[in-house]
């Protein structure tokens, strides 16, 4: 066993009252004496009382010592034990450091050797001596093993309580990470379609400003009901942040869903870009995340064709057993076409509305094909089950 780590001031401090405590007991039976004073005996006791004082940064070493000291004063001196103690203190300090196996090794050992040497030197197999020895390194050993385990016990409670407090930091800031990106898909949503058609209504404003004076007034009231919009949905954007889902203000306005796809069409056409829609089978009530996503999957793909596209846009809502298929086409001009964007794009949206799509268990897919840009979001939506059919020959049940 190797030597252990320095000892704290209290660990020094107990080492050192042990060792002396336990030298303290044979002093005292030499000064009274209930034991005979032998010097051999008296300096093997000293040297292993003392060496208890590094039993805890040298536990092997203090065994060997106090056990060869121990069979040797046995067989030098006078049956009196005086060194069986310091032996047993060893053994206990083995054991409860880990080092099981040594450590009842050693105490089996030592019992056989001091016991074959008192016998040796006539002691009788019934004494009080005789039986001391094996039993008090059992003991020693016994209390050994139950400090061990509690020892490992504790350890493994404080590493499960660290495992434990790093997995709640953990989660914490996975926590945090995935409320900072909800935040930010939230204010690009709330900002991205109003601020380009602010974008692109000064744009024509300014180009009609001298030619067609009507023509720009107009386009600056859109751009100043944009504005208007915008502050107003962050407003209540912030305001939710603020106080709480639990808290959200009464003037709030409706969470956006596909009820309100009229509205969104509404202020999309206003603003220049125009709009075909088409609906395959039958609509049906969509679970609340799943109904956002896809609306904000439309206002997403709208705002990315009026920016970049030539005007035209195509939508069409695609409704199956399995889910509903969300699909905006339109239009690439020339220069985009041929590699150059039509105008600047940081691709936060397009990745916005990928990670609002994977969230609910849907795919998209969104790209250049033939001159034309396509949205694609595939949404879970099962139909539910149909209701059971009644048997009309089947007996009513009992009121």
């Amino acid at each position: 066993m190797q030597a252990r780590a320095p000892r704290p001031a209290a660990g020094v401090a107990l080492d050192a009252a042990v060792a002396v405590v336990v030298l303290a007991l044979p002093v005292t039976l030499w000064a009274t004496g209930a034991m005979p004073f032998v010097p051999w005996g008296a300096a093997a006791t000293v040297i292993s009382c003392a060496a208890l004082f590094w039993r805890r940064t040298h536990p092997t070493v203090v065994l060997a010592v106090t056990a060869v000291l121990g069979v040797a004063d046995t067989a030098a001196a006078a049956p009196g034990g005086a060194l069986l103690l310091p032996l047993a203190i060893a053994v206990y300090t083995v054991v409860s450091l880990g080092d099981r196996r040594l450590g009842l090794l050693a105490a089996a050992g030592s019992a056989v050797v001091l016991d074959g040497v008192l016998l040796l030197r006539g002691a009788s197999p019934g004494s009080g001596v005789v039986a001391a020895v094996p039993l008090l390194l059992a003991v020693a050993a016994v209390v050994g093993l139950v400090v061990a385990a509690r020892r490992a016990e504790l350890a493994s409670a404080r590493d499960r309580a660290a495992r434990a407090e790093a997995t709640r930091e953990a989660e914490a800031s996975r926590a945090v990470a995935e409320e900072r990106l909800r935040i930010a898909r939230e204010l690009h949503d709330v900002l991205a379609h109003q601020v380009a058609v602010v974008g692109v209504q000064s744009g024509v404003a300014e180009t009609l400003l001298v030619d067609d004076p009507d023509a720009a007034r107009e386009a600056l009231a859109h751009v100043r009901t944009a504005s208007a919009d915008a502050l107003r949905e962050l407003a209540t954007l912030l305001d939710l942040l603020r106080r709480g889902d639990e808290e959200a203000p009464e003037r709030a306005a409706p969470a956006p869903s596909l009820a309100r796809l009229d509205e969104l069409l509404d202020a999309v056409r206003a603003t220049g870009l125009r709009v075909e829609v088409r609906v395959e089978g039958d609509a049906r009530p969509l679970v609340p995340v799943v109904d956002l996503a896809a609306y904000r999957v439309v206002q997403e793909a709208l705002t990315n064709a009026h920016k970049h596209g030539t005007g035209r846009a195509r939508l069409t809502l695609a409704w199956t057993p399995a889910g509903l298929g969300v699909e905006v086409v339109n239009p690439v001009p020339r220069e985009a076409a041929g590699g150059v964007a039509a105008a600047p794009s940081t691709g936060h949206g397009l990745l916005g509305m990928r990670e609002r799509v994977a969230a609910v268990g849907g795919t998209l897919d969104a790209g250049a094909r033939g001159g034309e840009f396509v949205v694609r979001a595939e949404l879970p939506a099962p139909a539910p089950a149909p209701a059971p059919a009644l048997d009309p020959t089947s007996p009513e049940e009992p009121r």
